[in-house]
Formats: C-alpha cells, sequence, structure tokens
C-alpha cells in the first residue's frame, strides 16, 4: 500500500497523515488479546498498574506475534519507504498504558534535523479524539528553522512540569482523530501532544529510521545506533533480541540487520 498524491504532499508539507482503515476489525480483536497478555506480563514484572504513571511495553517478542508483524506488514512499511527511502528500517513496536496527558515534544533523538524517521500510532481499545488522547500536532514542525525556533521558545521546551503541561492546550494544532482500525503516520521529528488524557489510556506505536545519506545524517546516526543494535542493557532486551534473531528468516528484517550492522561498524 502506498500514499496516493494528497496523502504524500499532505505529509511533506504538515509532517503527518491519517490512514483510515488500515487495520481489520479482526485484527484489532487480535491485537487486544496481545496487548492484554503484554499488560499481564508486565505487572509480573514491575508491579500492578495503578495508574500513577505510564507504562510501556515492548511488542516485538514471541507472544505478540501480530504485532511483531505489522512493522514489516507492507501496509505500514510501504509508506515508509515512499517518503523516507528503500532502506528505511524498524526499530520498535510498542504499547503504552497512559495515565496523564503528554507535553509538547519530539520523538526519538530530536530536535535534530538530521537523525530522523517515521512513527504510526494507533489506538485498538477505544477511538480518541482531540479531548481523549488524539495527538496534536503542530503543522510543519518537522522542518527546520521551525523546529528550532520552537525548541527555544520555553514553554515547549519545559520538562513534565505542571507549566509544560499546562501548556499544552493553548498551542495552536491539528487533532489526528482516530477510529478503530485507523492511524496516524507521523515524522518523528513533529511537535506533538496529547490532552484529555485518562487513566490507563492505550495506544501502540511502530517506527521506523530514515537510513542516513548525508555526511551529517551519518553523523547523527552514529550516536543513534548504540543506543539499539549490540547492546545488552536494553528496557526490551528479551523481545529486541527475539526479533532480530529473526526466527521467521523474513528478507525484510534481514535486510534490516544488514543496515544495522552497517552503520555500528561506522561507529568504530
Amino acid at each position: 500500500m502506498k500514499l496516493d498524491e494528497h496523502q504524500l504532499k499532505q505529509f511533506k508539507l504538515f509532517g503527518f497523515v491519517v490512514l483510515k482503515n488500515i487495520l481489520t476489525k479482526q485484527e484489532i480483536k487480535i491485537l487486544q488479546t496481545e496487548f492484554e497478555t503484554a499488560a499481564k506480563q508486565n505487572e509480573e514484572k514491575a508491579g500492578p498498574y495503578d495508574g500513577t504513571s505510564a507504562r510501556n511495553m515492548s511488542m516485538l517478542g514471541k507472544n505478540t506475534p501480530l504485532y511483531s508483524s505489522l512493522i514489516e506488514d507492507l501496509r505500514f512499511y510501504d509508506p515508509v519507504r515512499q517518503i523516507f527511502g528503500e532502506k528505511s528500517f524498524g526499530f520498535e513496536v510498542n504499547s503504552y498504558r497512559y495515565s496523564t496527558n503528554t507535553k509538547w515534544h519530539f520523538n526519538d533523538g530530536s530536535p535534530n534535523i538530521y537523525g530522523y524517521g517515521a512513527k504510526y500510532q494507533f489506538p485498538i481499545f477505544e477511538p480518541v479524539t482531540a479531548q481523549s488522547g488524539a495527538l496534536r500536532f503542530i503543522p510543519g514542525s518537522h522542518k527546520d528553522p521551525w523546529q528550532s525556533e520552537l525548541k527555544q521558545w520555553w514553554p515547549l521546551s519545559a520538562e513534565d512540569s505542571k507549566e509544560g503541561l499546562e501548556i499544552i492546550p493553548n498551542i495552536p494544532y491539528f487533532p489526528a482523530e482516530c477510529e478503530l482500525g485507523d492511524a496516524v503516520l507521523f515524522d518523528l521529528r513533529i511537535m506533538h501532544a496529547t490532552w484529555g488524557g485518562y487513566k490507563d489510556r492505550k495506544v501502540s506505536c511502530i517506527s521506523y529510521y530514515h537510513y542516513p545519506e548525508s555526511p551529517k545524517e551519518f553523523d547523527t546516526m552514529k550516536r543513534i545506533i548504540p543506543g539499539f543494535w549490540n547492546k545488552k542493557d536494553r528496557w526490551n532486551q528479551e523481545e529486541f533480541d527475539y526479533f532480530f534473531s529473526n526466527p521467521n528468516k523474513s528478507s525484510i528484517i534481514k535486510q534490516w540487520i544488514n543496515s544495522y550492522n552497517e552503520l555500528y561498524q561506522l561507529c568504530d
């Protein structure tokens, strides 16, 4: 599946696009079951979830096979390659149990115009609206110089403080509202937040990196890759290692392993 001309233009201009009905009703049911399995395992390790802080769970392991398959599913991977290049590679499938709003922020190493990629976020239990946890985007904020200018403005650079959270609803935004089955695809560099967070708000994400092309992109990726590859104390070490053992002999994952190895060698 590839984006049409309108969707592609929207993504490049504004940094995101909502994809309707990318998942089937049957897949949603399976994902719900796998989510509950992962949540139970998480509670066994970290204790009961009481809603006082968020929980994140890796969905790359053997007990969440549908989740882990989505990262190489062409419905998800083709649009990423279309936008970010054929050598784009996956690095995580996560699910979250949120307990409150999330402040304005960038993802995965940003703000950094040279280290970037794509991320999908989608609900699997309840639809999300502007007032109930849908992602809020500042359109076009994935591009410099605006990205850097936004980061320099104090309210948007605040940590998870009272002030940083209070500013959320006062910033102009576009809400990426999603029904069950929908997913929003966005540039990791775009500034986003959520509002209307409630205890145990469940969402899932799939993330990819653009394979570097320019010297500045390679320099940036040299700092990013050691956080993933050949690292032995990752928070999701078991799931990450299982997935990249490539148990199903996937040609796509084999290509990603080669990319990780190529980039890791540059870090020496």
